[in-house]
């Protein structure tokens, strides 16, 4: 073998070399989810849906850094924000308990007005109406409710359901496929309604085929958008690693591959609806000096 030879084989084992320790000189971030569709769909290893598509995102903009996915309960993910040195989650709702322990981004996602589900065929039970006050509806002892424990739904609502959290025709269930579990629950008459997010709620009724046999009211209590924040530990390491967040965030929020990343969240009759809350929740607050229809061309 020839002196040039040996050289330039010499050169790309340096390479390799550096660049094996390069890889693995980096930290690694462990991402906590929970597969609530649209938010995470997860199929095996494979996850997607709107919050997934705003982590890939997230990573891209953080590159020195590895990123590894764990899907969970919200419990435990809320468990490893507070022992855990390296651990983030997006699509975390704000309320006073969390921020004790959790650093918050800016607003990073947001979500369709808060539902209560019902079987179909009940509707007359509940008034039959298009709205429905979830704090009148809790009143009557006669239905049962059902909520996830962990899942937070805003101030205002979280308020409502605490205050009556302890009556026996309220209960609480655990799961790391909320959703899921609230409508199996609704469908075999466990309990008479529950909540959650519209989309979220209405892709596991089609998943189980009911589908058609479950209605969602909108709650007279809640009628704005849920925001959803990316998290990390209340320590010297999440403080820093928010504010890279941040700014990726300020960068990322106008711009039209961002906006593409909620399209399961509305359809032709609610895009106008969905986009005017987009500009006001997420991209005004970010871009002072620039206006929404300057950024992104809806398609």
């Amino acid at each position: 073998m020839g002196k040039n030879k040996i050289f330039a084989l010499s050169l790309v084992c340096i390479s390799i070399f550096i660049a094996d320790r390069y890889s693995w000189s980096k930290d690694t971030i462990t991402w906590g989810h929970n597969c609530i569709p649209p938010l995470y769909i997860c199929d095996g290893e494979k996850v997607t849906g709107v919050a997934a598509a705003i982590e890939n995102i997230i990573f891209e903009n953080l590159k020195d850094y590895d990123h590894h996915r764990v899907n969970s309960n919200l419990e435990r993910i809320l468990d490893n924000l507070k022992t855990q040195r390296m651990f983030c989650s997006s699509s975390i709702a704000k309320n006073p308990e969390r921020e004790s322990f959790a650093y918050y981004s800016i607003p990073a996602a947001i979500v369709p007005p808060i539902h209560i589900f019902i079987r179909k065929d009940e509707h007359s039970a509940f008034g039959g109406t298009k709205m429905i006050s979830l704090e009148n509806t809790l009143k009557n002892g006669k239905l049962k409710f059902g909520y996830p424990s962990s899942r937070s739904f805003g101030p205002e609502i979280d308020s409502i359901i605490k205050a009556h959290s302890t009556e026996p025709h309220v209960s609480a269930s655990y799961s790391s496929d909320v959703s899921e579990q609230q409508i199996s629950l609704l469908n075999n008459k466990r309990i008479d309604y529950t909540i959650g997010g519209y989309f979220a709620m209405k892709f596991a009724a089609k998943k189980q085929g009911i589908e058609d046999k479950v209605l969602g009211i909108r709650i007279i209590e809640k009628q704005d958008y849920l925001i959803l924040y990316v998290v990390c530990p209340k320590n010297d390491w999440g403080k820093k690693m928010i504010d890279k967040i941040n700014t990726i965030l300020r960068k990322e929020i106008p711009k039209q591959r961002y906006f593409d990343c909620f399209k399961p969240f509305y359809d032709e009759t609610t895009q106008d609806e969905f986009q005017q809350q987009y500009e006001n929740l997420l991209v005004k607050p970010v871009s002072k000096y620039r206006t929404f229809y300057e950024t992104i061309t809806f398609r």
